[in-house]
């Protein structure tokens, strides 16, 4: 995605900002969708990919945390800048836990707000390839360990004169089938273009399918480290995210990878 590709979100519930904020960042170059409240927002995260998410911070009914929350839960990995009337410890921490990228007063310049935004874009291409950079590495890891694991399997094989090879290498539920050995899975006769980490991810859970893993257990399972809880969400959520991507019919309600609340997660098929 380049900078002008980048899809941005306004959310305000006062025209005049949505329509100044929505002019500037158009002749900017970048693709705008506007929301006059927090429900038609919800609504449109559904429904989109954004890479920053602009957003008032009160709102009548739902919120701008609230909004925020929200746009973490379906997308990670998503910048994020609050347009505020006043600051304030509260909302301050809030933005610590939803790692907001920046606050700003609605009395600021709008021309400084482009340019925090283009800040903002800038980190989220930062943090996408950080993530695949992880990615990429997990995957290293994990090709390691699994041929440590084969070569000390065939060993152990050739010493017992062989055995039955292939016999459990495929797991089914349900439409879901996982096969161990070539790295693949298939939803509905479909394959699924999983990258290695999604798979590893995607193997864990079936593994333990009715069973909910918490986030360090998955990590622990998929990646092979063990991390802290918080930790261990922020890793996984852009995973689970893309996972449903793929998986789920409808991937805004998700049917077999559901959330359990500040704990972890649950395969249902």
């Amino acid at each position: 995605m380049t900078m002008q590709q980048a899809h941005i979100l306004v959310v305000d519930d006062e025209s005049n900002i949505r329509l100044t904020l929505s002019t500037l960042l158009t002749r900017a170059g970048y693709a705008v969708t506007t929301a006059a409240n927090g429900e038609e927002a919800l609504n449109l995260l559904k429904e989109h990919e954004f890479a920053l998410l602009l957003v008032d911070l009160k709102m009548p009914g739902i919120d701008g945390m609230q909004v925020v929350a929200a746009a973490r839960e379906r997308q990670p990995d998503i910048s994020v800048i609050v347009l505020t009337g006043h600051g304030s410890l509260e909302t301050a921490l809030d933005g610590i836990r939803q790692q907001i990228f920046d606050y700003l007063l609605k009395t600021t310049d709008p021309n400084y707000v482009v340019e925090r935004v283009k800040a903002g874009l800038v980190e989220f291409q930062r943090q996408r390839r950080q993530n695949e950079l992880i990615d990429t590495m997990s995957s290293a890891m994990g090709e390691l360990r699994r041929h440590q694991q084969k070569s000390g399997a065939d060993s152990a094989t050739g010493a017992m004169g062989g055995s039955e090879e292939g016999s459990d290498r495929v797991i089914a539920i349900g439409q879901l089938q996982i096969d161990t050995w070539r790295q693949a899975a298939t939803f509905a006769g479909q394959l699924l273009p999983l990258t290695p980490t999604e798979f590893r991810v995607l193997l864990c859970m079936a593994e333990h399918v009715g069973k909910m893993l918490t986030y360090a257990q998955i990590v622990r399972c998929a990646q092979g480290y063990d991390t802290s809880e918080l930790e261990a969400s922020e890793l996984i959520k852009p995973h689970i995210y893309h996972l449903r991507q793929k998986l789920e019919p409808d991937p805004t309600t998700p049917r077999h990878l559901l959330n359990v609340r500040g704990k972890g997660y649950m395969l249902q098929m």
